[in-house]
């Protein structure tokens, strides 16, 4: 899967522990224990993961109430409405209200 550097580096270090993605047919796939390589979209770096869980939810906004900034990766001071923007600026309403959001919970190999 790919990322961009900020989140990227925040897995790295161990601070963004979860992963939130559209649960599309790919991601329906993703299991406990299975790993999962990061490539850093700017530097092309890679990252190994292991997969403690997954949790599905019928939106992103659910699945962004249950967990805190730190966990997801966002700024401390960024409000709901500004994560969900962030995150509607990759995924469609449509896509998200078809096949809901899933939330990977990591921890780097």
């Amino acid at each position: 899967m790919h990322l961009n550097n900020e989140p990227f580096q925040l897995m790295k270090n161990g601070i963004k522990t979860i992963e939130i993605r559209l649960n599309d047919e790919k991601r329906q796939d993703i299991k406990s224990g299975d790993c999962i390589i990061f490539e850093n979209l700017e530097s092309k770096e890679t990252l190994k993961v292991i997969v403690i869980e997954t949790v599905v939810f019928t939106s992103f906004q659910s699945l962004l109430k249950q967990y805190s900034n730190k966990e997801i990766g966002a700024k401390s001071e960024d409000q709901l409405s500004q994560k969900i923007a962030a995150i509607y600026q990759i995924y469609s309403q449509t896509d998200e209200l078809h096949y809901g959001a899933l939330a990977i919970r990591v921890e780097v190999v």
